[in-house]
């Protein structure tokens, strides 16, 4: 397919299920904001134990003499983010199951969220650098990966739906074909990020240990 069709592709599918897509990306930024409520709000005796974590393992990088890549860090990630499609897929095909999705997009968004807000509260400018180094660089592939397997599959949902009361427009076996491509765009996106998560973030963050 010439590039102008695949652009108006594109297109086409993302204003025909604008609404889901505006769903799904409230969804996981209320779940962001949820979770950075959490973490400013956590008891002291946990807030301490976090941080001497945090402490702990930049202490660890320090005596490190180079960036150490992790390739069990890399495949973990991969691993879980093949997990997160398949879940999606099969909860997508059961239709039923859209709420459980709609929940897991919260809940990845809630983990961003507690994650990013803690540091940035008890590390300040050194937790905004440490944010950008190691978690920036994988997270920018998932968000929209997770985004894009979310409104696939329920979407995908519909159609089913649909197929089952007879409101076909199309055969659904395209609309199979046309989830299973999503999410094999999406899994791709994920395992390019766990790549970068193994062998590029480590790099960053060993830098970034120097400065604690």
């Amino acid at each position: 397919m010439p590039r102008g069709q695949w652009r108006r592709a594109i297109s086409l599918y993302i204003q025909e299920r604008l609404f889901l897509f505006i769903l799904v990306g409230l969804l996981f930024a209320m779940g962001i904001v949820f979770g950075t409520l959490s973490a400013q709000n956590l008891e002291p005796g946990q807030k301490t134990e976090l941080l001497q974590y945090i402490h702990f393992f930049f202490q660890g990088m320090k005596q490190e003499t180079q960036p150490v890549t992790d390739a069990v860090l890399a495949r973990n990630a991969i691993f879980n983010h093949l997990k997160t499609i398949f879940f999606f897929s099969l909860l997508g095909i059961s239709v039923i199951g859209v709420p459980l999705i709609l929940f897991l997009l919260f809940a990845k968004g809630y983990i961003l969220g507690f994650t990013i807000g803690f540091i940035l509260q008890q590390l300040a400018g050194k937790g905004f650098l440490f944010t950008v180094t190691s978690v920036f660089p994988h997270y920018v592939l998932i968000i929209p990966a997770l985004m894009i397997a979310g409104v696939a599959n329920i979407d995908l949902a519909g159609a089913l739906l649909r197929s089952r009361f007879g409101k076909v427009t199309r055969p659904v076996s395209t609309d199979l074909v046309q989830g299973l491509g999503l999410n094999g765009l999406a899994l791709s996106l994920l395992i390019l990020s766990g790549l970068i998560e193994g062998f590029v973030s480590p790099l960053f963050i060993y830098w970034v240990a120097k400065l604690f």
